[in-house]
């Protein structure tokens, strides 16, 4: 895998180390007073998104930090480009123009990542 896939795998890694672990640190209730998109979304989900989001971060730096498995690598950034897409269209039934412009572009790098390794 190119070098600069790496590098990008581990910066989302760690970007989505932070998202995910707030979301598992920070109640729901806390959250939705602070974050408005955390209100539509029930506390199950919420928690399940920290999960998803954590577990995603790991198996994005993991291969990297070890030089082993890397076929993780792509399924996490595809998992997570997944999650990005919901998270997309949660933003824009919010109406959330700049908030959707991001997750869809973190959708986007994972996409890169996931096919980069693929195809490398």
């Amino acid at each position: 895998m190119p070098a600069g896939i790496l590098f990008l795998a581990f910066v989302l890694g760690l970007f989505f180390l932070a998202t995910g672990g707030m979301k598992l640190v920070v109640s729901h209730q806390v959250g939705r007073q602070r974050i408005g998109w955390i209100a539509d979304v029930p506390p199950a989900r919420y928690r399940l998104a920290g999960w998803l989001e954590t577990a995603g971060a790991i198996g994005l730096m993991f291969p990297t930090m070890v030089q082993a498995v890397e076929w993780l690598t792509p399924v996490a950034a595809a998992g997570l480009a997944v999650i990005m897409g919901f998270a997309t269209v949660l933003h824009l039934r919010r109406r959330e123009w700049v908030f959707a412009g991001g997750t869809a572009g973190l959708a986007a790098l994972l996409v890169l990542v996931a096919t980069s390794s693929v195809l490398a």
